[in-house]
């Protein structure tokens, strides 16, 4: 294994701590959801934790795979990646057909951003950003598999 397959492997299995934590908060969540401007105020201090958790991975996971997978999968596949905008390596993946829909990414992003700055300060807008965070850990979660399925397409077809 050389040294770009083992980074890959790495930043996969950081991927993979990330989403189980954030689906195991999903999971604690689910109950309550979605979460409704008249509750947002009153959740529970589980509630809350979970929702710190969710929010805390969602973003660890989005980091890891647009700053770490995205990157390291283009030097595996032999990518200069050097001084390149994550809008570049992203168009350079969606060329290679392995990931698609960067629009969705950075709106992720936004939500993200938007509710790790005002987090509690309003309650229908916070609830209505958490609502489509929480919706989002399955378009962000089709971003890693959608990398895991090529990558194991790519081994397949290189132990053939």
């Amino acid at each position: 294994m050389n040294k770009n397959d083992y980074i890959l492997n790495a930043v996969i299995a950081e991927c993979e701590k990330h989403l189980k934590r954030m689906d195991s908060a999903y999971t604690k969540l689910s109950p309550s959801l979605p979460i409704k401007p008249e509750t947002v105020n009153s959740l529970s201090d589980d509630e809350v934790e979970h929702i710190d958790q969710f929010i805390y991975r969602f973003s660890k996971l989005q980091d890891a795979i647009g700053k770490k997978l995205f990157t390291t999968l283009l030097s595996v596949l032999g990518e200069d990646t050097d001084n390149k905008s994550l809008l570049d390596i992203f168009n350079r993946l969606e060329q290679l057909e392995i990931i698609e829909d960067y629009d969705t990414w950075k709106e992720l992003r936004d939500i993200r951003n938007e509710l790790v700055h005002e987090y509690e300060e309003d309650a229908v807008k916070n609830s209505e950003m958490l609502n489509l965070l929480l919706d989002g850990k399955f378009k962000l979660a089709k971003y890693f598999d959608d990398i895991i399925k090529y990558v194991n397409e790519k081994k397949k077809n290189n132990n053939q």
